[in-house]
């Protein structure tokens, strides 16, 4: 484990214990390591919408994509023996 000194704003403190998150966890560093967590966690599908974005843009990308469609078009209607 990898240990680090933080200095936080009071205000943001004083925020996290009136909404009682603060009591939610066994320590502070827990709180900081899943909060940094959550944030890894929302940059990462940050950067797959962007991709995603990007990727409908890209003709190669749709007419890879309308391939697929066609090819699978009837799996969805195949029973299951």
């Amino acid at each position: 484990m990898l240990r680090k000194t933080i200095t936080i704003d009071e205000e943001l403190f004083k925020k996290l214990e009136i909404n009682d998150i603060t009591s939610q966890y066994q320590s502070f560093s827990e709180l900081v390591s899943n909060a940094l967590q959550l944030l890894i966690e929302k940059q990462k599908k940050e950067h797959y919408k962007q991709a995603m974005i990007e990727a409908s843009k890209d003709e190669l990308y749709i007419k890879d994509m309308k391939e697929i469609e066609e090819a699978f078009e009837y799996s969805d209607f195949e029973s299951k023996s």
